[in-house]
């Protein structure tokens, strides 16, 4: 299929004996594609053949050059080829694709499997009026298959084909069975024009989210940690370097190169900083939460723009977090939790069952919460705590118990030194202490609230009657207390309440039993 006629595509033009063909800018899709799965797969090799081209003296350059140039001609060949073994057909309800180059690959995807379709329109794509479309099936933990390089006319009309024909059974299910919804539970993915804005982040609110998610103190303790493993291979050469070039500036002074070294960390959290805002922006780029036909749309992203949506009925939980750093800027990032594409045991699968919302005020996230699950009265919510028989027992268990085995031979062999690990049950205790006061929990008997955290909380938000499975548990010590320890499952979490009183515990069970016994409202 040409470009015009790729331009002029439309839904009954993909059916019959005749194969398609996606535009010819595909093949920078291919690209691309192998580029990153190469850079996420290979990046090791990479490095060490940069290494070796660096260190070769006065031909390191030409062997770059060649290095690249190979690189270049076979992604250049690799697209190429990937593009001209790429075909499709529409067959009744069932896409048929071939693709792959060395493995070829010979799909049947039928609508009834496939469980989402997303819309992605990357900025290499724009200028020719197209997009991806990928199609994400039951059972992969990843898109099935990506259509890229198709009019974004045409993949409006098979997404809307696809969604019109999965929610098809629900049509048939009597009213009184509906989820308590705010729109129609049966209807095509495609946005109308009666959908109601609910959300749309200038970029101020994105820079907040990235300076208050918690990726970027992971990559921070990542980078660390690389520096302290690494440090013997170049202790000699960072000395040499500040003999030869540090020193004849500032002196020997310890002060000041112990100012120098915190400087020098100082600004790589800054960086660090800087990029995480700069990723957070590009990804979320103008951020618009929207509600339409039963569904929530989410568009985001600079360089490519990502169209999602999950039905309001398939939305399981909804996540409440606040890092550390978002109570500092008083914000909340929120996550609704849907059900996984092939069980919640699949981390991959369970990140992609995650729609982010970033950076909320609470007025916001509350009126979402009555959106999805019915009216809760947030204002007058009192959380109850746990009992404080956690904190001893977690400090006995995880802090006492082994200083004292600890310390037995410690004491034996180096003497009065060897107590020093008694000290530790003294240093956690005011951590406990932290981590039971984030312990909180809420039901009026049809929705749940979850509160859970150490500096920063995790509250999630869950309807009794959307739990998988639930478990209530007693050690001996919780027996004697009148104690227990309930554990919810629910679609990619399992959320666990320890040291709650045994007649709350009892009580939550026998409702999420009854609710999933009894209700008949949607469950996805």
């Amino acid at each position: 299929m040409t470009a015009p006629e790729q331009q002029a595509a439309t839904l009954e033009s993909l059916s019959g004996e005749a194969w398609n063909r996606l535009a010819p800018a595909a093949i920078i899709h291919f690209i691309i594609k192998f580029v990153i799965g190469f850079a996420k797969n290979g990046i090791q090799n990479v490095a060490y053949l940069g290494g070796i081209a660096i260190f070769t003296g006065d031909n390191r350059w030409f062997i770059l050059g060649a290095i690249a140039a190979v690189a270049g001609a076979a992604l250049l060949v690799g697209g190429i080829l990937s593009y001209l073994n790429f075909r499709f057909r529409l067959d009744g309800q069932t896409f048929l694709i071939h693709r792959g180059v060395l493995n070829k690959k010979r799909l049947t995807l039928s609508f009834d499997r496939i469980q989402n379709v997303v819309v992605k329109e990357p900025f290499y794509f724009r200028p020719f009026g197209l997009v991806a479309l990928a199609l994400e099936s039951a059972g992969s933990s990843d898109e099935e298959v990506s259509l890229a390089g198709i009019p974004t006319s045409l993949a409006q009309d098979i997404r809307r084909a696809v969604l019109e024909r999965r929610s098809k059974p629900a049509a048939t299910a009597p009213t009184s069975e509906r989820s308590e919804s705010k729109g129609p539970d049966v209807a095509p993915q495609t946005k109308t024009e009666d959908s109601e804005l609910l959300l749309a982040q200038p970029v101020s609110e994105l820079a907040r989210y990235g300076l208050s998610n918690n990726n970027i103190w992971v990559v921070a303790g990542i980078v660390v940690g690389a520096i302290f493993q690494q440090f013997d291979a170049w202790e000699e050469d960072a000395e040499a370097f500040i003999e030869a070039s540090v020193i004849p500036v500032t002196g020997d002074d310890s002060t000041v190169l112990g100012l120098l070294f915190a400087a020098g960390l100082v600004t790589v959290l800054l960086l660090l900083t800087l990029f995480s805002v700069v990723g957070a922006i590009i990804v979320y780029y103008r951020f618009r939460l929207s509600y339409a036909d039963g569904r929530y749309h989410r568009e985001t992203g600079l360089f490519e723009r990502l169209e999602t949506s999950v039905p309001e009925t398939k939305v399981q939980s909804l996540q409440i977090n606040q890092p550390w750093p978002a109570l500092l800027l008083g914000r909340w990032h929120l996550v609704m939790k849907q059900v996984g594409f092939g069980g919640t045991n699949n981390p991959a699968q369970n990140r992609k069952s995650n729609f982010i919302i970033p950076s909320v005020l609470p007025a916001f996230y509350q009126a979402l919460s009555n959106r999805l699950f019915g009216q809760m009265d947030w204002q007058t919510m009192q959380l109850r705590a746990i009992s404080r028989f956690y904190v001893w027992k977690t400090v006995f268990y995880f802090a006492l118990l082994p200083a004292m085995l600890a310390t037995i031979p410690l004491a034996a062999n180096v003497g009065m030194a060897g107590l020093a690990p008694l000290l530790l049950p003294f240093l956690a205790i005011p951590f406990v202490i932290l981590r039971h006061a984030r312990f909180g929990y809420w039901s009026d008997g049809k929705v749940a609230v979850v509160r859970q955290g150490f500096v920063g909380t995790r509250m999630t938000v869950f309807p009794f009657h959307k739990a998988q499975t639930v478990s209530l548990t007693q050690s001996p010590s919780q027996r004697r207390w009148q104690l227990a320890t309930l554990k919810v499952q629910l679609a990619g979490q399992t959320l666990t309440i320890p040291y709650m009183p045994l007649a709350d515990a009892e009580a939550w069970r026998d409702r999420i039993l009854y609710e999933v016994e009894t209700s008949r409202k949607a469950w996805m």
